[in-house]
């Protein structure tokens, strides 16, 4: 029923997923969209990006990237963003796309997955750990958090 495709898999959905990214999350579109496009041509290297479809629908997505827009410039990669429409929420599916992102990692010979945010008690109970905070390159500030990579 849920399945996660890259969008290298199926490059001709960028438009439906710029299309949701504008309808359900806009105010990260200016980082987002562009990655979108990246991955599209990336062949293989960083920005990876990730669709999470029910019945062939996109219903949400996360990217994997090397460097997040913080201040913290020395770990990688990055899960950034990761989202689920509101409407499917609750059904595991942020666990189901975190356990994708760190076996994608783990491929890439990674140790360790980063991710920065200010969801307190949500991706703790999937087993990241607060490792510091920093700030976002426009001020805001965040916690840092990592996971281990499955292999």
């Amino acid at each position: 029923m849920f399945v996660i495709k890259s969008i290298t898999e199926c490059p001709q959905r960028k438009r439906e997923l710029t299309e949701f990214v504008i309808e359900k999350w806009p105010q990260v579109k200016k980082v987002v969209l562009p990655t979108i496009e990246e991955s599209v041509t990336s062949a293989g290297v960083f920005p990876f990006t990730f669709l999470l479809l029910k019945n062939e629908k996109i219903i949400g997505f996360y990217q994997l990237i090397e460097q997040e827009f913080v201040t913290r410039k020395d770990i990688s990669p990055w899960i950034a963003p990761l989202f689920i429409d509101e409407n499917e929420r609750g059904q595991a599916l942020g666990a189901f796309l975190l356990a994708h992102a760190r076996k994608i990692a783990g491929q890439l010979n990674y140790d360790k997955v980063y991710l920065a945010t200010d969801h307190i008690r949500y991706y703790e109970k999937y087993g990241f750990r607060e490792i510091g905070l920093d700030m976002f390159e426009w001020g805001r500030p965040t916690k840092l958090y990592e996971h281990d990579t499955i292999k």
